[in-house]
């Protein structure tokens, strides 16, 4: 069985990854993979933002070369374009190395942790998708506590995610909304009836 794990800000979809690779399942963090894909396509990048990155004072790499990827965020996620112009950089990396990760575990069960993987076609080989939610204010402490942002920007990032849950069930994928409220125990109970139909 392959799953994605997704849902808005802080809303413990790390936590429900840990809970299922507790069940034998192994895990990937396509954030981890976003990271590494930056890496690989610093060249292109660079190509594509550097100049509008000059011209807005804004260094788009250390003195090592390599992406400062604050200063990248700060460049383009307030435009959309500049938004799809970068994933259209980064998203086939990221594809190419979950479909490697997706081959080396053929057989396994496989959680995808990842928040956007309604915008690559791998969405198509989730046998679910479990959409974590929580409520707002829990959400709001959890970011403040783990992130330490201020609280526009928290609530900026928690705006942008608004429609998430519809635009996975728009993917056609098969999306079910798991609640974290309560303790683990309950948590997991909810999740096994979800993935394996266990009655309790």
């Amino acid at each position: 069985m392959t799953v994605c794990v997704t849902g808005q800000m802080a809303a413990g979809k790390n936590y429900v990854s840990e809970i299922l690779c507790g069940m034998g399942f192994v895990s990937v963090d396509a954030d981890v993979l976003a990271h590494e894909a930056v890496d690989l396509c610093t060249d292109r990048i660079l190509e594509e933002f550097s100049s509008l990155a000059e011209s807005r004072g804004i260094a788009l790499a250390d003195s090592d070369g390599k992406i400062i990827r604050r200063n990248l965020g700060a460049l383009i996620f307030t435009d959309p374009a500049l938004v799809k112009r970068q994933e259209d950089i980064v998203f086939p990396k990221i594809t190419s190395m979950l479909e490697s990760f997706l081959e080396e575990h053929s057989g396994e069960n496989v959680v995808v942790n990842a928040t956007v993987l309604y915008k690559l076609p791998i969405i198509s080989r989730m046998d679910r998708v479990i959409y974590v939610e929580a409520p707002m204010p829990i959400r709001f402490l959890r970011a403040k506590k783990r992130d330490s942002l201020p609280a526009r920007q928290i609530l900026d990032r928690f705006k942008r995610q608004e429609n998430l849950f519809a635009k996975y069930k728009i993917s056609n994928a098969d999306t079910l909304k798991v609640r974290n409220t309560g303790s683990r125990k309950s948590l997991e109970k909810r999740l096994k009836r979800i993935l394996f139909k266990e009655s309790f």
